[in-house]
């Protein structure tokens, strides 16, 4: 196994789009795809020691998110989570993202939003699922609270030096005080869901 990559490394939370450039950048640095996998499967090992059984709920739910159809079907369950929904109010939800019509516009030219009624556990957040057609710039902002974002589709950049990209799947988490802008990638619109602990200043 190359030098360069380390156990920390592999045990390190990360985005999984990241994960994804990160093997590709050590396959460019000339390690095999075979000691990529035994490391990884190294690291799969440690997780073993909590296995997921046959019959657990988690199991359930993460099989029954596998077989639900429409775009967004498998974001079901974590949408739910997110906004504190029960899954058959998550799943109705998710349902409304292919419909263009329950989009509404929002602050700038290519940006809409879909508001959220989330649960008791959310009081007080604001709840959205936003989307936002490629190319399109969300102006720099400070959040005053938390921020979750989800990105069910598409991806963005932050809009700052080696800024981190985020893709379909990928969930990032913003503290209070912090400030960032976004632009959405390439390809097709971005949709994420967002959940604000606290509230957003815009320059």
């Amino acid at each position: 196994m190359s030098e360069s990559v380390s156990l920390e490394a592999l045990l390190e939370r990360r985005l999984p789009s990241a994960i994804e450039r990160d093997d590709a950048a050590l396959r460019d640095a000339g390690t095999s795809d075979a000691d990529i996998a035994a490391t990884k499967n190294a690291v799969a090992a440690l997780g073993l020691l909590a296995p997921v059984r046959p019959g657990s709920p988690l199991r359930d739910r993460l099989l029954a998110s596998a077989k639900r159809g429409g775009k967004y079907g498998r974001f079901a369950d974590r949408i739910g989570r997110m906004f504190d929904m029960d899954l058959a109010a998550s799943e109705e939800l998710v349902k409304r993202f292919e419909d263009d019509s329950a989009w509404m516009p929002f602050l700038t030219e290519g940006l809409e939003l879909i508001p959220v009624p989330a649960g008791p556990k959310c009081d007080g957040a604001i709840a959205t699922v936003v989307r936002f057609q490629p190319g399109t710039y969300f102006p720099s902002h400070v959040h005053a609270g938390e921020e979750t974002m989800f990105v069910l589709d598409g991806g963005f950049r932050e809009d700052v030096a080696n800024g981190e990209e985020v893709w379909r799947g990928d969930e990032i988490v913003r503290g209070d005080g912090s400030d960032h802008a976004l632009v959405a990638l390439p390809g097709i619109p971005c949709v994420a869901a967002v959940i604000i602990y606290g509230h957003t200043d815009f320059r």
